[in-house]
């Protein structure tokens, strides 16, 4: 991609110039803008990713060679080495857990009681593999897919360990009024510490423990909570000190309905993409445009942003 085509979506944009009454400028400042949030959005991933791989180890060996069959003359070549995978963490107890090879299924299984996997993957090449692994805990929730790139060697059995799939999440209502109690639970590894995120202006951060059978709940009182859209997601850590990546974030609103898709498609173009979130962009804090007013509270901040990114079709 070349950095000279790379323009905020009002540079250029006849049906957009009633957002921007300087294109030129407003280009500059929603490039800078856009370059300082995804910097932002970037690093908050990033150091998420290098928490969770500093715990998660490849390792590849030369398997023992099987032993030769009785009676085997002296002369009888060896079989070739296996080149084999295998997959090992935590998930749910007795949940089902699918693995995929390149987006392709190649395997699944079931979880034992404490929520401990290991998968072999045993027909396959050596190569460069993207591999993805999700479960589906005892109420059919499923959860968002951990993926990772490995380098398979021939004849060598890769090992990857210390997965801990994230912990699936669902709340009892997507609308409740000021004061109300907002259920959320889910399942995980038994007796894992559990961190329940809701994001308002000001993050909250709220913590329970996973029973003997990894079910989770928490009952957030949503009285600090502004009227208007909101989310929440989870991540947990088990007894044995693994650290889970975040659920998948669930959508609720305080007061009001739950801003649809509709709403965050700023330009009405059927799609929120990178031209919505310029629009967004350009209509920071006091909107000349109240479109971009998601919530409608009277200012264009995170709290929409977070509306835009939740509905995000690209």
């Amino acid at each position: 991609m070349k950095n000279s085509k790379i323009y905020p979506a009002p540079f250029g944009n006849k049906k957009l110039s009633k957002f921007c009454l300087f294109s030129e400028r407003c280009g500059i400042y929603l490039l800078l803008i856009l370059i300082i949030l995804g910097g932002l959005i970037l690093s908050f991933f990033y150091v998420e990713a290098i928490t969770i791989e500093k715990q998660v180890t490849i390792s590849a060996e030369v398997p023992s060679p099987p032993s030769p069959p009785t009676g085997a003359g002296g002369g009888a070549a060896p079989p070739p080495a296996v080149t084999k995978v295998v997959l090992q963490g935590k998930a749910y107890p007795l949940s089902s857990i699918t693995v995929l090879q390149d987006g392709k299924i190649v395997t699944t299984t079931i979880a034992d009681a404490q929520a401990n996997f290991k998968i072999e993957i045993t027909n396959i090449t050596a190569g460069i593999w993207t591999f993805g692994i999700w479960a589906e805990d005892k109420e059919g929730r499923k959860s968002i897919t951990f993926s990772f790139t490995t380098s398979v060697t021939s004849g060598m059995t890769t090992t990857i360990s210390g997965i801990f799939l994230p912990p699936t999440i669902e709340t009892d209502k997507t609308l409740v009024q000021k004061g109300e109690i907002l259920n959320i639970l889910g399942q995980t590894a038994p007796q894992s510490e559990v961190s329940i995120i809701v994001n308002s202006p000001e993050e909250i951060i709220k913590k329970t423990k996973a029973e003997a059978d990894g079910t989770w709940f928490y009952g957030f009182d949503t009285t600090p909570l502004e009227e208007g859209f909101h989310t929440t997601r989870a991540k947990a850590a088990s007894p044995e000190g693994l650290l889970s990546t975040f659920s998948q974030t669930l959508a609720f609103s305080v007061g009001k309905e739950v801003v649809g898709i509709k709403k965050a498609d700023i330009n009405e173009d059927k799609k929120v993409n990178l031209v919505d979130f310029s629009i967004l962009l350009y209509n920071w804090g006091i909107p000349k445009n109240p479109t971009a007013d998601l919530n409608g509270d009277g200012r264009v901040n995170l709290t929409d942003f977070s509306i835009m990114l939740y509905y995000w079709t690209g």
